[in-house]
């Protein structure tokens, strides 16, 4: 659907972006993730067509996404998405379908249906969007990045600064569009968000990526997993915790030790969890290693 091939963005001499390449394909969600600086907001600007890059392309279904007709096959989030506050939902949406050729009466009704989709009540479609909540406002400006039914979204921190209770909401509708087959890039600090959606996830560092896989194949490259062993009577290594006691082990003989000595001492193991390491563990690894 869209593809990048060997992205790269110069501002003198100094490299923001070196030799990026990635694919977004329907039906899958793709995170991009790093700290601050690693190039992903530059990146996403030359992946929507805001930014020429230096080398490389990008292209959806073939076509730069430079071309105009290309680009209304996006569909862009951005971190900050201002909205025209003394306009009600259904007349902006309305608006802005207009820009894509959308009239007037159609633009309403996918605004309609988008908005009932996204869980904002009818009697918020009609007020004025500065009275609106962040959480409302929020799912009027991913309402309208789908408006004009782009197969391709790019979202940049969707759900940023909202309540877990409407962060909740827009999960569910990510996957949602997912399942009807939307090719979709999302960038987000919340590193337990991508964990939880992404079916690829792609790591920067640098202006480079540095990782690319699922979770499971990144965790695998650059985590180690650790146990949790918990118990009724204490053993080597434990700490008590409540009316248990627990320690968190790094090699299978110290969990076959704490078993044996439990056993032995006539208590009863309650139990070996294994511990995967987080997407912040695989990401602080790969920074060190990259820094050495």
């Amino acid at each position: 659907m869209l593809v990048a091939q060997d992205l790269e963005r110069l501002y003198g001499e100094f490299a923001a972006v070196k030799g990026v390449s990635l694919e977004l394909r329907p039906g899958r969600i793709v995170g991009l993730v790093g700290n601050n600086g690693a190039g992903k907001t530059t990146t996403i600007k030359m992946l929507i067509g805001l930014l020429d890059p230096t080398r490389g392309k990008v292209e959806i279904e073939g076509v730069s996404t430079r071309q105009p007709k290309t680009r209304r096959k996006l569909g862009y989030l951005p971190e900050e998405s201002p909205l025209y506050d003394d306009m009600n939902a259904l007349d902006y949406l309305a608006f802005f379908g207009t820009l894509y050729d959308v009239p007037r009466k159609e633009g309403v009704r996918r605004g309609e249906i988008l908005l009932t989709r996204l869980g904002l009540a009818k009697d918020a479609w009609r007020k004025a969007i500065g009275t609106l909540s962040k959480g409302m406002r929020r799912k009027i400006a991913i309402a309208r990045c789908l408006l004009h039914e782009p197969p391709v979204l790019v979202l940049d921190e969707p759900t940023s600064g909202l309540d877990p209770g409407t962060a909740h909401e827009l999960d569910a509708f990510l996957r949602e569009l997912r399942s009807e087959g939307k090719a979709i890039l999302l960038s987000a600090h919340n590193l337990g968000q991508v964990e939880e959606l992404c079916d690829e996830i792609l790591v920067m560092h640098r202006g480079k990526l540095v990782a690319r896989g699922t979770l499971q194949d990144l965790r695998s490259t650059f985590g180690t997993v650790q146990y949790r062993v918990k118990a009724t009577l204490p053993f080597p290594g434990s700490q008590p915790d409540a009316a248990i006691h627990a320690a968190t082990v790094a090699r299978l003989a110290d969990v076959e030790a704490a078993l044996s000595h439990v056993k032995r001492e006539g208590g009863i193991v309650l139990e070996v969890e294994s511990l995967f390491p987080s997407l912040e563990d695989i990401m602080r690894r790969v920074s060190s290693e990259e820094h050495g």
